[in-house]
């Protein structure tokens, strides 16, 4: 698997620092459940050939 850019929007950054500063676990796991795989799983099909240098 390559590597994977994820991007937070500001509510989500204020989640971030919560659990950081929280250092809570359970929080922390509530996170990547619900915002960090839904997006890692999303399909890029646009950029999908562009980015490999094919043609779709």
């Amino acid at each position: 698997m390559g590597k994977v850019f994820v991007t937070f929007d500001e509510s989500e950054q204020m989640i971030l620092k919560s659990i950081y500063y929280d250092q809570d676990p359970d929080e922390a796991l509530s996170f990547v459940l619900k915002h960090i795989i839904p997006k890692v799983k999303k399909e890029i099909s646009c950029l999908s050939g562009t980015l490999s240098g094919q043609k779709a």
